[in-house]
């Protein structure tokens, strides 16, 4: 029989023995949190969490792996920080431990990796000899896996090594979604900050005002779809007191289209000083976009140029919204001259046509976020609603015309969200 008093002295010893685990585990938490605590970056949090979970356990190298929510494949990696105790090249999960783990979420516990029955057929690396896995959870949610390797002196790991890691990765699973969050956060407000100055720049890329022309009164607007948009519009002075107009539209929208809209510009504004005519001006900005943009986009473009010494109005094309001729007597002509696109073809040739200005006459020129604004119906606004506008709205400025356009556009869309940039230019023959 065993003596009650041997007994005793053994049930103390192991009463001792878990007293002694509990003050190790407090104490390597209370570690961890401090280490923590004093870490400024995600990736300073992981490598703690790494080098204090290494030493827990008294393994060779440890990774912290954070999945991702993509569903197509949910093992995708999105962060992998490796960390080890020696010289000895860290080891990466394969997508076979990454994929169980995800399935299964809970501890792994590896001391055979040769001969395991869970992961028949898979080549493990000559250095693993034994492995712990446990996952980091937060709010039922896998936010990422941490991985030991190798216990040192040759034992594989055991169930009290495997409870102190589920222990630490719990603990520190929010901190690390926490660190993450704050770094997407700060990501935002950085690219808020771009967003805002490319707004800026854009805005000044575009007229202020428009430039005084002798019985002539102009007017534009442009309203991005988002922060920037790929609307442009402009008026460049050029030679004998004529003036270029243009209104272009950029495929895309965002910042791609507003530096797209920017590179238009900048060669349209280039390529008038030439002095060319209208269709060569056209020809030849189409052949620089053509080199410089990327397949897939495109510009469309209507550009003209106003002589006000004998009221005649020179333009061409390029695949724009066809624009409006408002007479004097409130009769409409759509400006049916068309051609391709910019940015398709170099070698493309594009027509020019003119007309006179007669006293009262209003050109209108569009982007097709006008007629294609939609309201909660996907109803369009359409050329029809347009036209009943520009034939009704009497002999107002071009200022006002325009205003009156883009409130009829707001109030079709109802508070249903824009979406096309919308631009407008006007062009009136005072007398």
């Amino acid at each position: 029989m065993t003596d009650p008093a041997s007994a005793r002295v053994e049930s103390l010893t192991r009463e001792n023995l878990q007293l002694r685990r509990a003050v190790d585990e407090l104490s390597i938490l209370n570690e961890l949190s401090a280490a923590i605590g004093a870490s400024r970056s995600m990736e300073d949090i992981i490598h703690t969490i790494i080098r204090r979970s290494i030493k827990a356990v008294h393994a060779e190298q440890g990774v912290v792996t954070l999945v991702g929510e993509d569903m197509s494949d949910p093992t995708k990696t999105l962060v992998r920080t490796m960390a080890s105790s020696g010289d000895k090249e860290a080891y990466s999960p394969d997508q076979n431990l990454l994929g169980w783990m995800h399935l299964n979420r809970r501890p792994l516990v590896i001391n055979d990796p040769a001969n395991d029955s869970r992961f028949q057929g898979v080549q493990w690396p000559d250095s693993i000899r034994s492995i712990v896995s446990v996952p980091m959870i937060v709010q039922s949610k896998l936010i990422g896996i941490l991985t030991l390797c190798n216990k040192k002196r040759g034992e594989g790991f055991s169930a009290e090594d495997q409870r102190l890691l589920s222990i630490l990765a719990g603990q520190s699973a929010q901190l690390v979604e926490n660190a993450r969050l704050h770094e997407e956060e700060k990501k935002l407000l950085e690219m808020q900050q771009e967003v805002k100055l490319a707004y800026e720049i854009q805005t000044n890329l575009l007229p202020s005002a428009a430039p005084p022309i002798d019985h002539y009164d102009l007017a534009g607007m442009s309203v991005p779809a988002q922060s920037v948009g790929g609307d442009y519009y402009d008026y460049i002075p050029i030679d004998e007191g004529m003036i270029a107009i243009c209104l272009g539209d950029v495929s895309g929208k965002g910042l791609g289209a507003a530096l797209l809209m920017s590179n238009l510009q900048a060669t349209l504004r280039g390529q008038a000083q030439f002095g060319a005519s209208v269709h060569e001006t056209i020809e030849h900005s189409n052949h620089l976009l053509t080199q410089s943009i990327r397949r897939g986009s495109f510009v469309t473009l209507f550009y003209g140029v106003l002589n006000p010494a004998d009221h005649t109005f020179c333009y061409s094309n390029a695949g724009h919204n066809r624009p409006y001729i408002r007479r004097a007597d409130g009769s409409l002509e759509t400006l049916k001259l068309g051609g391709l696109v910019l940015g398709f073809l170099g070698t493309q040739h594009y027509q020019q046509q003119e007309f006179t200005f007669n006293p009262g006459d209003m050109l209108f020129i569009f982007s097709d976020g006008v007629t294609e604004a939609m309201n909660q119906d996907r109803e369009l606004f359409d050329e029809a609603r347009l036209e009943t506008l520009l034939t009704d709205a009497g002999d107002v400025s071009s200022e006002e015309m325009i205003k009156i356009v883009h409130e009829a556009v707001r109030t079709h869309a109802a508070g249903a969200e824009q979406n096309d940039d919308i631009t407008m230019v006007a062009i009136r023959r005072t007398k």
